[in-house]
């Protein structure tokens, strides 16, 4: 879950990213031919991040850690592609990519002056997810106390709950005619009771 959570946030902001980058007016394009110039000048407004920059003969990788599981990496040739990936399992894994058409380290650290506030977002969707999966996991359990007791008296229904988003679909088989019904986690009992 929280991998997932993690996941599609940075893809959100990385797509935020390119974006930016694709509607900048009068920007430059970054190649081969100019990254040398331009990442160093990145490493100078920045030398805590301590980039891992390669220069081969017909293109140029360019890495920054922005968490200490995800990872930047430009591939520099007559193009930009930028990737963002995550440490899992000890390997990288591609979140995403995206080719820019301009230089993209004018939105690069944009979104690095943005880290904390992002880091702390990311923070309260994965602590509102933990909640909203333990509130659900509850409110199953009174659920299914409540139509155990419903139905108590009546062998010839058989029942089955399953989680659907935020809500269960109750399944209900009785003179083989099967009815299904939505149950909401803010109204279950009103819901039960009208069965």
């Amino acid at each position: 879950m929280y991998d997932d959570i993690e996941a599609d946030f940075w893809k959100e902001h990385f797509s935020h990213v390119l974006h930016k980058n694709m509607v900048r007016i009068d920007a430059e394009k970054l190649t081969f031919d100019n990254a040398a110039g331009i990442i160093e000048g990145f490493k100078s407004r920045h030398p805590d991040l301590k980039p891992d920059v390669n220069f081969n003969p017909t293109y140029v990788t360019f890495e920054i850690f922005i968490t200490p599981e995800i990872k930047l990496r430009l591939y520099i040739q007559n193009q930009v592609k930028g990737s963002l990936l995550k440490f899992d399992e000890g390997d990288y894994v591609k979140l995403v990519d995206a080719r820019f058409p301009y230089n993209p380290f004018p939105e690069i650290e944009e979104f690095l002056f943005h880290m904390e506030e992002y880091l702390q977002e990311l923070d309260e969707k994965v602590n509102k997810a933990v909640h909203s999966k333990k509130q659900m996991k509850v409110c199953e359990q009174f659920i299914r106390a409540k139509l155990q007791k419903k139905f108590k008296g009546s062998p010839e229904v058989l029942w089955k709950l399953e989680q659907s988003g935020p809500s269960f679909i109750l399944s209900i088989d009785k003179d083989n005619n099967r009815t299904m019904h939505l149950i909401s986690v803010a109204n279950y009992a009103e819901d039960i009771e009208n069965l």
